[in-house]
């Protein structure tokens, strides 16, 4: 029997502390690798992993504007830094998995893929689905892109996982950020704004159009309402079920990798 496949994003705001350049969350990568374990041992499906940039990657992209393309003459050291920032990220990843148990192995998406007007428009997918063949599980991330149109550009993860379903079909996606899903309007600055449970197509119009706004935090790959539009895109072209999470609260994420019912808002069609 086949094995069910899982996408799973770690977002940036719970993997990194936002506000200060290039500091991770170590506790929390630690804690969210071993509920992943802790599901995995529980329930077998295969996972590709996936984490944003948070304050490695999104202060250099910003600085230097990577997203708009090569505009002077510093925009490719700020491409290396940028690149190179997510790398240090992805390596603390990895090696949480490893120490979790998870056999991870590490992909960086701009050696596979490539974009045109901050879309990724090719690439092979081959040595990801032999990794999950051997019963390994790929770690993807955001990552600055040659492009076709501009020079470079940024691709965030769920662009990243967009692309991965050219050839890969999960069963769930799971957008894990430090929200406990898409709202009415911005929680933070208002405290009755109410969560939305569910997402499909009755209302998704109505949700991209007036809320879900932007995230206030530095993020060039766009905030809530970017992420609920690839998500709920990539949810209508697989019919996986999706779902947007707070994954910095404990046992979230596991719990809907088990299955289980938790507070978040669904994605579905």
């Amino acid at each position: 029997m086949k094995k069910e496949l899982y996408f799973v994003k770690l977002g940036g705001s719970v993997i990194t502390d936002t506000q200060k350049p290039s500091t991770p969350r170590k506790a929390e990568i630690s804690r969210l690798l071993g509920e992943i374990q802790v599901a995995r041992e529980a329930k077998d499906f295969q996972i590709i992993l996936g984490h944003g940039g948070g304050s490695f990657g999104h202060f250099p992209a910003k600085k230097y504007r990577i997203n708009e393309g090569i505009i002077n003459s510093d925009s490719m050291k700020g491409f290396v830094e940028t690149q190179n920032a997510m790398h240090n990220l992805n390596m603390l990843i990895t090696d949480a998995a490893i120490k979790a148990q998870l056999s991870p192995h590490p992909f960086t998406p701009s050696s596979f893929a490539y974009s045109s007007g901050k879309k990724i428009v090719g690439g092979t997918l081959e040595g990801i689905r032999n990794s999950l063949d051997a019963g390994s599980m790929p770690i993807v991330h955001g990552d600055g892109m040659s492009d076709s149109r501009q020079g470079i550009s940024i691709a965030s993860t769920e662009e990243v996982f967009r692309f991965l379903l050219s050839g890969i079909k999960p069963d769930k996606i799971i957008i894990g950020t430090d929200m406990d899903g898409v709202f009415d309007s911005d929680p933070r600055t208002n405290p009755s704004a109410k969560l939305i449970p569910v997402v499909d197509s009755s209302n998704i119009d109505a949700i991209l159009s007036s809320s879900a706004s932007g995230a206030q935090k530095v993020d060039v790959t766009g905030g809530m309402k970017t992420k609920l539009e690839t998500l709920y895109g990539m949810v209508k072209s697989t019919g996986a079920q999706g779902y947007i999470a707070n994954a910095s609260k404990p046992r979230v994420i596991e719990n809907l990798l088990m299955g289980n019912h938790v507070e978040c808002t669904s994605v579905r069609l």
